[in-house]
């Protein structure tokens, strides 16, 4: 997202933080890190009514980032949480890298961040990177580490140290200056945040206002603006400053009414807030919300799928649950949630 996107979410908070009629539910998704890449939603309450699911894709893979700007490591089902994706103890950007003063390092400013593998075995994080012998982290730090006042894009947050040993393995592998490893705990204040992707790798449409997966509700908030993180070479670790933006702005900027917002910045992802937390997994239909038609094929309850034949005299009295085929390629209602 980078500090324009930044900026333009701090901007689109300002806003409504004027409005105190707003129901807010802001909820730090994916910690230490991620608080730089997610923004407040807000929802106002509404009459229960009825929708209409169409699939429109299939989740082909599900990625954890446990250190900001490091690789991620791909599991097949997660939860997600009021604090981002979880997979066992296995948390998504719990984890960064800062400098001596707090302030976050991301491979924006050193590219070679990308190279570090990460694998979790026995509730350690093993740390790989070129030339580098492995680093092996407990994902529970002691109490007794000390917290460190952090800086992320204009917000101050806490992290806790990850000892001399972890600082001292980033500074040889960076080898520009000191840096420490810090850690993220959920009972630490981060920036409230509902942004849960782009941890799902998917083919997302821009029309996609509100998508169901699993049993985990999500809204759309804005499109993603890319920046320049973007034109870091994953397998070479080596910023070219240039590609893809160049290309996605040649076809992916925003409509002119939204520069302010967006200003030159392509836009290429959404980003979402959770509505509902639940669990999501390799293999789970995509789902686009969209409002009723006449003809109803599969009433969703919340939480399941009716069965054949079942009545929903709760939500939908005069609507009877049955089957027309394949569900993959039928629509469903479910309810709008509070």
């Amino acid at each position: 997202m980078g500090v324009a996107g930044s900026s333009m979410l701090a901007r689109f908070v300002s806003h409504r933080l004027a409005h105190p009629r707003l129901a807010w539910l802001g909820v730090a998704v994916t910690g230490l890190a991620a608080v730089a890449l997610g923004t407040v939603v807000w929802r106002r309450a509404r009459p229960r009514r009825r929708r209409r699911l169409q699939q429109v894709g299939t989740v082909a893979q599900l990625w954890i980032f446990p250190i900001k700007s490091c690789k991620g490591v791909a599991v097949s089902e997660a939860e997600c949480t009021n604090m981002g994706l979880r997979s066992g103890h296995l948390r998504d950007r719990f984890w960064l890298v800062v400098k001596e003063d707090g302030h976050m390092v991301t491979a924006r400013q050193e590219p070679r961040l990308v190279l570090v593998s990460v694998t979790y075995e026995d509730d350690r994080l093993i740390l790989r990177a070129p030339g580098m012998d492995q680093l092996v982290l407990p994902s529970k730090l002691p109490s007794s580490n000390i917290l460190h006042d952090c800086r992320i894009f204009g917000l101050d947050i806490k992290g806790r140290d990850c000892g001399d040993e972890a600082a001292q393995w980033f500074t040889n592998y960076l080898k520009r200056e000191a840096f420490r490893l810090v850690q993220f705990e959920k009972n630490m204040k981060g920036r409230p945040s509902r942004k849960l992707f782009p941890n799902s790798v998917q083919n997302y449409q821009d029309t996609w206002d509100e998508i169901l997966i699993g049993n985990t509700e999500m809204k759309k908030v804005l499109a993603c603006p890319r920046c320049v993180l973007t034109t870091v070479d994953p397998d070479t670790g080596v910023i070219d400053r240039k590609e893809p933006l160049e290309t996605l702005k040649s076809y992916r900027l925003c409509d002119p009414s939204e520069q302010k917002i967006y200003k030159s910045s392509p836009l290429f992802g959404i980003y979402y807030s959770v509505e509902r937390t639940g669990s999501l997994k390799v293999g789970d239909p995509v789902y686009q919300m969209l409002l009723p038609v006449s003809d109803p094929t599969v009433v969703y309850r919340g939480d399941r799928l009716c069965p054949c034949g079942e009545q929903d005299q709760e939500t939908f009295p005069s609507v009877a649950c049955y089957d027309q085929g394949n569900l993959v390629q039928d629509s469903v209602y479910i309810p709008a949630f509070q």
